[in-house]
């Protein structure tokens, strides 16, 4: 496994993350983890190297979407005042105008 797979994994978990809710992780680390058994066994690789590639890239889709979810909970952090009347401030500033 490369690095670019370990990076697209991650983004993947990140899409994950920001789209779906958590039971959409299951199905995502297992379909890594499979792509990353016929890419081993595809390339003739030894046993322990095949169940370290499946590994890294399961850890990398359930870091990605950890990732995913800070963003989507800090971008609702953000927008929730504006949209959400929570700041007098920017209400009175939208009245005005």
């Amino acid at each position: 496994m490369g690095l670019g797979t370990i990076i697209i994994s991650t983004l993947a978990g990140i899409a994950l993350g920001l789209r779906h809710n958590v039971l959409i992780v299951l199905p995502g680390v297992f379909l890594a983890m499979l792509f990353a058994m016929m890419v081993g066994i595809a390339r003739a690789e030894h046993f322990w190297s095949i169940i370290l590639g499946m590994v890294i890239l399961g850890i990398a889709i359930q870091f990605g979407y950890l990732v995913g979810i800070a963003i989507r909970a800090i971008a609702g952090s953000i927008r929730a005042p504006m949209t959400g009347g929570r700041n007098p401030e920017l209400n009175s500033e939208i009245g005005r105008i």
